[in-house]
């Protein structure tokens, strides 16, 4: 093993490059507004899953999944690739994401960044040879604003698509407004060949708790995360639909016990709908994780149940 050059014997032209604060006060994209609480929300399956990931070099890996359950049986092969072009602390491009399974069923991810401010991201997927589904957006990221456009399923010949329109601003230190503005045409589908909803978002941020929503005409979608420990925070979400005049509230938690490996992730609504990913890890010098998922609803007496198995 070689030795580890002493602290006082590093020049400091040798220091890592310290972050640049330009973007300190970013009130990050619109698309996650909400991700924090989203985060801790658990990601049931069904039936058994074994997958194996595997690093090939610091910027290529390789993902292989093999899926036993009623709605899916098969196997799918996925690949990432993170570039070395660095814009600060964790963000590194370009970065590509790609799985396809057994039909060649495909769907890829490209997201690159160009200078210290332009953004880009497309999406694809293919399904029996032919393209189900393709969007593209570009984002500005200012210092205090963010501001993206989003175009997708574009067909020029049968006259069909969607736009979305992003802005998102920090105000103060704590608070970020924003607004939405959504607009699709389809000549067939729609009456009158087009439509657009209009819609804001609001963001208020404390070093323990985070408060989010946006509303509309449609609907009010509105999530409140709180981070109680570094092992222990738990999440609320509320969302209504005005046309529908449905509602629902969903709380989850996330608790980590280090010295067990153990990740639990609960949720349960008032659809009274419980669900529970359970992950732990076997051994701390292996690379084998064991995960346990259950998906309960009580009132239609229907569950759902997986087990699986990740190397890597």
């Amino acid at each position: 093993m070689s030795e580890v050059a002493p602290k006082s014997a590093a020049p400091e032209a040798a220091l890592p490059p310290q972050p640049d604060d330009y973007f300190k006060n970013h009130p990050g994209s619109y698309e996650e507004l909400h991700r924090k609480c989203r985060d801790i929300f658990p990601m049931c399956f069904e039936g058994a899953k074994l997958m194996v990931q595997k690093g090939l070099s610091s910027h290529f890996q390789v993902a292989h999944t093999v899926s036993i359950s009623s709605a899916n049986t098969g196997y799918r092969f996925g690949t990432t690739y993170i570039g070395s072009k660095e814009y600060g602390p964790g963000e590194s491009y370009p970065v590509m994401l790609a799985d396809t399974d057994g039909s060649g069923n495909t769907s890829a991810t490209v997201l690159h960044q160009f200078g210290k401010h332009y953004r880009l991201k497309f999406q694809g997927q293919t399904q029996q040879g032919k393209i189900a589904a393709a969007q593209t957006t570009i984002e500005r990221r200012g210092r205090l604003t963010s501001v993206a456009l989003m175009l997708g399923n574009t067909d020029l010949v049968n006259g069909s698509g969607i736009a979305v329109g992003h802005l998102l601003r920090r105000v103060t230190e704590r608070l970020d407004l924003g607004a939405e503005l959504v607009y699709q045409y389809d000549k067939k589908q729609i009456p009158g060949g087009q439509m657009s909803v209009l819609s804001y978002a609001a963001r208020y941020t404390t070093p323990k708790w985070t408060l989010s929503s946006t509303f509309s005409s449609s609907g009010i979608h509105a999530c409140y995360h709180h981070k109680e420990t570094d092992t222990l925070q738990f999440g609320v979400e509320f969302e209504s639909n005005f046309r529908m005049a449905e509602a629902v509230t969903t709380f989850a938690y996330q608790a980590e016990i280090p010295e067990a490996n153990v990740i639990m992730r609960a949720s349960c609504d008032t659809n009274w709908t419980v669900g529970a990913v359970f992950e732990k890890r076997l051994s701390p010098t292996l690379p084998f994780t064991l995960a346990i998922s259950g998906l309960l609803n009580h009132v239609k007496a229907q569950g759902k149940f997986g087990v699986g198995i990740i190397i890597g």
